[in-house]
């Protein structure tokens, strides 16, 4: 019973060190360099006058012609962009850009 307790207190301790190191690992990378999901990017928006979030989302699903399942806001030196992932009515995943500062 000692032996069963051991090794099942073993595989806890093994699998919340994976699970801590994963955690780290994915907190570190990011989705793209120099970007941020938009509910970090308010400060930014407004500081640069930049389009909203909600406008650059409608924006990429006319390009894309579907449904964002993602979007980022990007910089670049001076330059801002949002990168939108997009479902596409078929089924086809996109990624759109849209001028942070024109719509474009």
């Amino acid at each position: 019973m000692c032996g069963a307790e051991m090794t099942c207190q073993a595989f806890k301790t093994v699998a919340a060190i994976g699970l801590a190191a994963f955690a780290s690992f994915a907190a570190m990378a990011p989705a793209h360099a120099g970007c941020m999901p938009l509910g970090a990017a308010g400060g930014l928006i407004a500081k640069n006058k930049l389009i909203p979030g909600t406008v650059a989302v409608n924006k990429a699903q006319a390009k894309g012609g579907g449904k964002v399942i993602k979007i980022v806001l990007c910089q670049n030196g001076n330059s801002f962009v949002y990168r939108a992932t997009v479902l596409g009515n078929q089924g086809a995943v996109k990624t759109v850009t849209v001028n942070a500062k024109t719509g474009q």
